[in-house]
């Protein structure tokens, strides 16, 4: 089960490939968009999380840039949480025996798709133009 989900450049690839010729540094523009999708995916995340304690929203966080090649990527969600943390995530995004699932991850993933990509764009050529 997860409790995070992995924002990357796929997708936006075509996009890249026109910037690349005006970006000085493309490494560091894909940091800066993978970054800035992964703030409004978290920012959907815990606007969507259930807010019992508030405990689990306070928890779900953009984690560290990462390369894997030429692939740039962040997770988001539930990343340096306590045991009963993550297990709590869990619980509210798939549900229980005993529980109904309120999900937050995967809502998030759908319905936001489309302005992570925006708040990456947008950041790409922002790069672009200081």
């Amino acid at each position: 089960m997860a409790d995070r989900f992995k924002i990357d450049m796929q997708g936006i690839d075509a996009y890249l490939k026109k910037l690349a010729d005006g970006s000085e540094n493309m490494d560091e523009s894909a940091i800066n968009a993978v970054l800035a999708g992964g703030e409004v995916a978290k920012d959907g995340m815990q606007m969507r999380v259930p807010k019992d304690t508030h405990n689990l929203e306070k928890h779900i966080v953009v984690g560290d840039v990462k390369r894997d090649g030429n692939l740039t990527y962040v997770e988001v969600g539930v990343l340096h949480a306590d045991e009963e943390t993550s297990r709590y995530g869990n619980a509210q995004e798939y549900g229980t025996s005993s529980m109904p699932a309120q999900p937050y991850i995967r809502p998030t993933q759908k319905e936001d798709a489309g302005k992570i990509k925006k708040a990456m764009k947008e950041s790409l050529i922002e790069d672009r133009t200081l």
